[in-house]
């Protein structure tokens, strides 16, 4: 599952919610983000910060740190029968990038031909001067990443991806009162959770035992 949207949405502390109430359940979790901490992901923060790489660059930055990241975290997780949870993922990809003029749709592809695909992608939606706002209250400084002309399209792009998702997606209005935010995006977790036991346990029991695991 994937956390997206634009800064100051309240992603990571979203992401984090879902992995919490994951553990306190005794349910395998992995809770990671992107960029990574591996190679590829440091030299895109750095880039963030020091001046932005030529699109295709990046683009490529990215794609070749989500493989290491699918390979070394998510992969391994999923074949344990656990769930990840991740604090931006390709949506992210699609919709920065294709601010800057790559086919968004043609990102998604790209991506989709290697990267497993998330049974759901919670998108929180806010206004890009509303995001930025929050992230100089909580005492960052905006990064080459950040900028409103580019957000505004970035969040085009993140609402014209959840329109298509055919359902993969929910978008929640991340400029509503944090508790309400939260018990959107639990309550969707949740629900998305228990259709996958549904759909994938056979026998009657196993899926209650399951099921039962949300209810404490």
């Amino acid at each position: 599952m994937a956390v997206e949207g634009v800064d100051g949405g309240g992603k990571t502390t979203v992401a984090a919610l879902l992995a919490q109430y994951c553990g306190e359940r005794g349910l395998l979790c992995t809770f990671s983000h992107e960029p990574t901490g591996l190679i590829n992901g440091r030299r895109l923060r750095e880039s963030a910060k020091a001046g932005r790489l030529s699109p295709q660059d990046e683009l490529d930055l990215f794609l070749k740190d989500r493989a290491d990241h699918a390979e070394r975290a998510i992969r391994p997780t999923l074949a344990a029968g656990g769930a990840v949870i991740l604090d931006r993922y390709y949506w992210s990809s699609a919709a920065y990038q294709g601010a800057r003029g790559i086919d968004p749709f043609q990102i998604l592809a790209d991506n989709e031909a290697f990267a497993p695909r998330p049974d759901l992608v919670i998108l929180l939606d806010v206004p890009p001067q509303s995001g930025l706002g929050r992230v100089r209250v909580r005492g960052d400084v905006p990064d080459e990443f950040e900028r409103v002309s580019a957000l505004n399209r970035a969040r085009e792009i993140f609402l014209e991806m959840h329109e298509r998702s055919g359902g993969a997606s929910v978008c929640i209005n991340a400029s509503a009162p944090l508790r309400d935010v939260h018990a959107a995006a639990l309550r969707h977790f949740r629900a998305a959770a228990e259709a996958l036991i549904r759909e994938r346990e056979t026998d009657p029991e196993t899926a209650a035992a399951a099921l039962a695991v949300f209810d404490a």
